[in-house]
C-alpha cells in the first residue's frame, strides 16, 4: 500500500513523496530517538553551570540543554551495615540550644570499587536557571543572571524541584554516566539530611579530624575569599553569583553564607547529648548574605516556619542544594545481606544459629561467642518470662559488643596511621645523623678531630644517636604491641580503610609509611621475631 505523505527530512523539514506506512513508522521512531537524545544533550555554556571546573566533577543533564554538577562525598564500608560516627554541632554555649555537639552516623548510598561508599551532593547552590528549567513551563533564556541562587522557595518548593528533577532523570538520562545506579536502581534527587550537609560542609575524610571539628572548614587566605557575609566589604545585602569565591575542601561552593540552605530535616531543640522529642518547622543551614563574618559556622542551624500569614514562607534569603541518593533495600539479594551483616552485629564470632536443634545438648557444649551461648540458652527453655530477660540480656551484650567493636577497629586504624608518623620520623632523624655524620668528617679531616667545632658536633651526633635509639625502641615495642593486640584481619581491614582515607586527603608520602608498619606488624604476628634494626632499615629506606 502507498501512502501519500509529507517526508519529514532530518526529522524537522519536509518534502512531498510517497512512503510505505512502514517507513513511516520506522521513520517516526528515527525521529523520536532523536528527540529524546536532544532533550538530555547539555547546551548551556559551562560558565553558566560550573564556572569553576574540577576533577572528579560529576555532571548531569538537565530540561532545556541545562545541567546540574555535583561533588562525590565518600563514607568508609565495607559491610551493608558498616556506617561512621562523625560528632556535629559546636561547643558555644551561645548557640548551644540549637547546635550543642552530639554524635551520629553516616553512610553512603552507593557502592564504589575500593572501602567507600558515596552520595553525591550539588557542588553550587541551585540556580534560578537550573530551577526555572525543571520546573517553568517554558525553557528559560541562559544568561549569567539565572546563575544567581534561586531564593523565595521553601520546604515543599524544593520538595517539589526534587521530585520533578528525579521524574526527568530517570525518563531522560537512566544510561548517562553521571547518574549513579545501586544494584541496578537508578539514583534519585533529593535534599540533604542535616547531617551530610554538616559533614559535607566540614569536608567530611579529605580534611583532619582536628580541622573537622573548627567553627569552619579550612579557608586559606581567610573567609573573605570562601564566604558571602553580611557588609559592604562581602555581599553588600544581596545574594551572589554562584562559583565566584573558593570551593571549601570536598569542592562545594557557597557552602557557607550567601544564602541559607534548605535540608530534609525538620527542626528539634538540642537536649544537651541528644534532640529533644518535639519537632517543629523545617531547618535551614549555613547562614546567608545577612550573617556577619563572627557568626559565620560549620555548625549553623536555624527553623524556618512553612506558612507564613496563610502563605508558604518564601524568604529572599533562602535557597537550597540537592543531592543524588538511592533506596536503602534495593534488591532481595541486598536485603539477604544487610539480614546477614545485622545477624553478625555484636557477635565474638558467627551469627548464632536460629535452628533450635542446630543446638543439641547444653550440658558440656562450650561456645566462643556468649551471644550465641545466650540464644542458645533462650531457645533450650519452655520459660516464656526467662526467655525474654535472656533475649533482652543478649541485645543489650550484642550492643556492647559492637561498641566495643567499633572502638577496636578504630584503635587499629589509629595504631597504624601512628606508626606510619614513627617510621616516617626515624627516616628523618636517620638522614638528619647521616648528614651530621658527613659534616664531622668533612669537619675532622680539614681541622682536625681535636678542633672545638667538630668535638661539639660530635657531641651532639651522640645526643642525637642517643635520641633515635630510644625512638627506635618506642617504635619496636609498638609494632610488637600492634601485632599482639589486634587479629590480622582486623589490621588488614583497617589498613584498607586508613590507605584509602590517606591517599583521598593526598596523604600519600604517610600511607607508603603506615603501610611499611603494617606488614612489620603482621610478619611479626607470623613469626614473633623482632628485628629491630631490619624494621628501621626499612622506614629509612621507605616513603618513595
Amino acid at each position: 500500500m502507498q501512502v501519500k505523505l509529507i517526508r519529514p527530512s532530518a526529522c524537522g523539514k519536509s518534502s512531498p513523496y510517497p512512503l510505505t506506512a512502514r517507513l513511516v513508522l520506522l521513520l517516526a521512531m528515527y525521529c523520536l530517538t532523536g528527540l529524546a537524545a536532544a532533550q538530555n544533550k547539555i547546551e548551556w555554556p559551562a560558565k553558566l553551570y560550573n564556572p569553576k571546573a574540577a576533577e572528579d566533577d560529576v555532571v548531569m543533564p538537565m530540561p532545556c540543554g541545562g545541567a546540574m554538577v555535583f561533588r562525590r562525598v565518600e563514607v568508609e564500608s565495607k559491610q551493608p551495615l558498616d556506617d561512621i560516627r562523625v560528632t556535629i554541632g559546636n561547643t558555644s554555649e551561645e548557640w548551644g540550644y540549637a547546635e550543642n555537639p552530639r554524635s551520629t552516623h553516616l553512610s553512603g548510598a552507593f557502592s564504589t570499587a575500593s572501602s567507600a561508599r558515596y552520595f553525591l551532593i550539588g557542588k553550587y547552590e541551585v540556580s534560578a536557571l537550573q530551577y526555572q528549567a525543571v520546573t517553568a513551563d517554558k525553557c528559560p533564556k541562559p544568561n549569567m543572571k539565572g546563575r544567581l541562587p534561586q531564593t523565595r522557595v521553601g520546604w515543599f518548593d524544593a520538595i517539589d524541584f526534587s521530585h520533578r528533577y528525579s521524574l526527568w532523570l530517570r525518563k531522560h538520562a537512566v544510561d548517562q554516566p553521571g547518574l549513579p545506579s545501586e544494584d541496578g536502581e537508578p539514583g534519585f534527587v533529593r535534599l540533604p539530611t542535616e547531617d551530610e550537609w554538616e559533614y559535607a560542609a566540614r569536608g567530611g575524610a579529605l580534611v583532619p579530624l582536628s580541622d573537622f571539628r573548627e567553627k569552619t572548614y579550612p579557608m586559606p587566605g581567610g573567609i573573605a575569599r570562601h564566604v558571602w557575609y553580611a557588609g559592604t566589604a562581602s555581599a553588600n545585602g544581596k545574594a551572589q553569583i554562584t562559583g565566584l569565591l573558593e570551593a571549601n575542601p570536598l569542592g562545594l561552593h557557597d557552602i557557607l553564607g550567601n544564602v541559607d540552605e534548605i535540608t530534609l530535616d525538620l527542626f528539634r531543640l538540642n537536649h544537651l547529648d541528644r534532640m529533644h522529642g518535639q519537632v517543629g518547622g523545617y531547618v535551614v543551614r549555613g547562614g546567608n548574605y545577612f550573617t556577619p563574618a563572627a557568626q559565620i559556622r560549620t555548625a549553623y542551624r536555624q527553623e524556618a516556619t512553612f506558612y507564613k500569614e496563610g502563605e508558604p514562607l518564601r524568604s529572599k534569603t533562602t535557597g537550597f542544594r540537592v543531592v543524588v541518593s538511592s533506596t536503602v533495600i534495593t534488591t532481595p539479594a541486598r536485603l539477604q545481606q544487610i539480614s546477614e551483616s545485622w545477624n553478625e552485629l555484636g557477635t565474638v564470632t558467627a551469627a548464632a544459629p536460629t535452628d533450635k536443634s542446630a543446638y543439641g545438648e547444653l550440658e558440656g557444649k562450650t561456645f566462643e561467642d556468649p551471644v550465641a551461648e545466650l540464644a542458645a540458652i533462650a531457645r533450650a527453655t519452655d520459660d516464656t518470662k526467662i526467655k525474654k530477660r535472656i533475649d533482652r540480656l543478649r541485645n543489650t551484650m550484642r550492643a556492647t559488643i559492637e561498641a566495643r567493636n567499633q572502638q577496636r577497629d578504630q584503635a587499629a586504624r589509629e595504631s597504624l596511621r601512628l606508626g606510619g608518623v614513627i617510621c616516617r620520623k626515624l627516616k628523618d632523624d636517620g638522614h638528619a645523623i647521616d648528614g651530621l655524620k658527613r659534616f664531622i668528617k668533612n669537619c675532622v679531616d680539614t681541622r682536625g678531630k681535636d678542633h672545638k667545632v667538630c668535638t661539639q658536633y660530635g657531641k651532639k651526633l651522640e645526643d642525637e644517636q642517643q635520641v633515635l635509639d630510644y625512638n627506635l625502641g618506642i617504635y619496636a615495642e609498638s609494632v610488637i604491641g600492634t601485632a599482639q593486640n589486634y587479629p590480622a584481619e582486623i589490621l588488614g581491614e583497617q589498613r584498607d580503610l586508613l590507605d584509602n582515607a590517606l591517599k583521598k586527603r593526598k596523604y600519600t608520602g604517610l600511607a607508603s609509611f603506615a603501610e611499611l608498619y603494617f606488614e612489620q606488624a603482621s610478619a611479626y604476628a607470623g613469626d614473633a621475631r623482632v628485628r629491630r634494626e631490619d624494621w628501621f632499615a626499612q622506614c629509612a629506606g621507605g616513603g618513595g
